[in-house]
């Protein structure tokens, strides 16, 4: 599913907390960034806490979202930065993934079939041609996570997503119609929430090349998924329900169609509100439950209407439409009540195709960059010889090091089934930016040469470099899955989860509630103050090359956990309005959580002979302790010897230092 403004696995279902705001005639309930406002009487918000009733409390939209809400504690690694615990148990208990034999040769069958696609024609057309996605099939493309038994090929996510960076460093749309079809379609749901009876009945024939999607958002809905108004009325014979008919518009929904009319998916996951009466959408009384239905897009009443875009043109994302369409019982994923939850965990593993496929963009940039930096001549010298320049090729190298640490990192964590419900935001969020940053140097590098098109390029014998339709398909991953806002400020909900509950139990809870607020509080002072008392160290973990950015991590951590602390505590009930003292304190461990990636990465076995990866570990380290400390062009601040340092490492990149770092793509330059 493609959604242009929807955040994040648990987005507006991550709270369920009371503020009570003195004063006021209402009270606000934060849902990560969905705020429901309900009214209270005007007596002392603080009385009769014992007498109230759950039900008083959670109304309407308000019950969905906390019956939602995954209430598990966080146990990864960037919750720990908010905590002063530096979580580096975590990245001591894995390496990085190796490749399987069997992925290392679908990779290359991969590879031979991503040749035969023409990127510039796809972009022209609008369309993926039916030889390649028959080629894919034959393949096995389509079942790359699904479990052999059922007919897949069952690689791990680190395989996955050395797979999404090959592809994506080739073509951005047939990335898309992969990552919807396999890490928020059909399978995924399947796998996590579905029957045996359903996988058996369905995994088989997504995993021989039936194309499948996620529909959830909708014209009106992109954040607010409790306001969903597609529906499912229940259809019962002798009082147990047998099927539902599902009646509603979805809106942005990838691999729906293939033209105005004619469907691509031969089935989507679709999200609807279930109801006994279609009247009940309007009565703001009515309990609120939401289903998942599998839907086969043959059944009568699915109807479907192709959208187009500026970039990524090769999409097929549509507007289905199903008028009182009936699915068996047998079909709907869980319970009545899970489909929003469904909905919300498929995202967690599902958003990681996007950083995954940032990493073969960002790749495909530096390889780019280093080669022009290298023939373009200007003042007698290669261009990348200007530090201005050089600049440029050294942030290109440092991001693709540290995404590629991140989604090592990520990929496996993933394999062991840990809690990266924090950091697929952070990779998604970092991945995004990150390319739009250097596909936005390289425009820059470029030149006038940037801004024309391929086909002229080519008739005026020039190198066809398509720089501007990767500046127009790499936008858009700045908002669809999330846009950076709106997931910046979920992570800002789940990550102080802590202080809202402990600051709740402080206000409101028993006196023993009150004690552990107090206890909780004063043990972060500690910690955030005084070194002794932080649960642990990493230094020397990860050998003396990088015990000073384990120090500095660490040192970081207090520093982040006071400022939380001290924002907890001066603005409690008001904080959720601070969007931008929440942006800041996220920002922080945006930058923290790939630093400790890198050095892990770095001081790997097999990555510690790479050529020159200290330096580059060293550089990119540098670059996120000047933002720590706003030591930045913008603030007129500049790390003394700067200059030099750009000036060596740009040199090296150019003489191929760093060619390591573009492995896993097809390179648009031949060297």
């Amino acid at each position: 599913m493609w959604l242009l403004d929807y955040p994040s696995q648990k987005l507006q279902v991550s709270g369920g907390r009371r503020w009570l705001i003195s004063g006021q005639r209402s009270s606000k309930w934060w849902y990560g960034y969905t705020y429901v406002e309900t009214q209270r009487h005007e007596r002392n918000p603080y009385k009769d806490k014992a007498s109230m009733k759950k039900q008083d409390v959670f109304q309407g939209s308000e019950v969905v979202a906390e019956t939602a809400r995954d209430k598990a504690p966080y146990t990864g690694f960037l919750a720990g930065l908010f905590e002063a615990d530096v979580r580096w148990n975590l990245l001591a208990s894995i390496t990085v993934p190796e490749m399987s034999r069997d992925a290392r040769q679908f990779l290359e069958r991969f590879k031979g079939a991503l040749l035969t696609l023409d990127p510039e024609r796809v972009d022209s057309e609008g369309e993926l041609p039916e030889t390649v996605l028959k080629s894919l099939t034959a393949i096995g493309a389509f079942g790359i996570k699904i479990p052999k038994h059922f007919g897949g090929l069952e690689l791990t996510q680190s395989e996955y997503q050395k797979i999404a960076t090959l592809c994506a460093s080739h073509d951005a749309s047939l990335t898309v119609l992969l990552s919807a079809a396999q890490s928020i379609g059909v399978p995924e749901p399947l796998r996590l929430f579905g029957t045996e009876a359903q996988k058996a009945k369905y995994l088989p024939r997504l995993a021989g090349g039936e194309i499948s999607g996620f529909a959830l958002t909708e014209r009106n809905v992109g954040c607010d998924i409790s306001k969903v108004d597609t529906y499912a009325v229940r259809v019962r014979e002798n009082g147990n329900t047998v099927a539902y008919r599902i009646t509603g518009e979805k809106f942005f929904i990838t691999n729906s169609a293939k033209q105005d009319g004619q469907f691509l998916a031969s089935m989507l996951v679709v999200i609807a509100r279930i109801v006994d009466r279609p009247e009940e959408l309007h009565d703001p009384q009515a309990q609120k439950h939401y289903g998942a239905f599998i839907v086969e897009t043959q059944w009568p009443g699915c109807s479907v209407t192709r959208l187009r875009f500026e970039g990524v043109r090769g999409i097929y994302n549509g507007i289905p439409t199903f008028n009182n369409v009936q699915v068996p019982v047998e079909n709907r994923l869980g319970n009545e009540d899970d489909g929003l939850r469904i909905a919300l965990a498929t995202l967690t593993v599902g958003r990681l195709t996007l950083p995954a496929a940032g990493v073969g963009g960002l790749k495909q940039c530096l390889s780019i960059m280093r080669w022009w930096a290298r023939r373009r001549v200007q003042w007698n010298k290669p261009i990348g010889e200007h530090t201005l320049i050089g600049e440029k090729l050294c942030r290109s190298a440092a991001y693709t090091l540290a995404l590629d640490a991140v989604m090592a990192f990520c990929g496996a964590w993933a394999n062991k089934k840990g809690d990266l419900r924090l950091e697929s935001a952070a990779a998604k969020i970092l991945g995004s930016e990150w390319y739009w940053d250097v596909v936005n140097d390289l425009f820059q590098v470029r030149g006038g040469r940037g801004f024309m098109t391929v086909e002229s390029q080519r008739m005026n014998g020039e190198p066809d470099i398509p720089a501007m339709r990767m500046l127009r398909d790499a936008r858009i991953n700045l908002v669809w899955e999330g846009t950076s806002e709106i997931l910046r400020i979920w992570m800002a909900r789940e990550s102080l989860a802590p202080y809202i509950e402990q600051g709740f139990s402080f206000l409101q809870g028993s006196a023993p509630d009150k004690l552990t607020a107090v206890g909780y509080f004063s043990r972060m002072a500690l910690r955030s103050s005084i070194p002794a008392f932080s649960p642990g160290t990493g230094s020397g973990m990860f050998g003396e090359d990088y015990a000073a950015w384990v120090r500095f991590i660490e040192s970081s951590a207090r520093s982040l956990t006071r400022s939380t602390l001290t924002a907890a505590v001066r603005h409690r009930q008001g904080l959720h309005n601070k969007q931008l003292l929440l942006q800041s304190l996220v920002d922080q461990s945006l930058w923290l959580f790939p630093m400790a990636a890198t050095v892990w990465y770095a001081s790997q076995p097999d990555m510690r002979t790479k050529p020159g990866i200290r330096q580059l570990a060293d550089y990119f380290c540098q670059e996120m302790e000047d933002r720590l400390h706003g030591s930045t062009a913008t603030t007129g601040k500049q790390r003394p010897g700067k200059d030099s340092t750009v000036f060596r490492l740009s040199q090296s990149i150019m003489n191929g230092d760093y060619a390591w770092l573009e492995e896993g793509i097809i390179p648009i330059i031949e060297k």
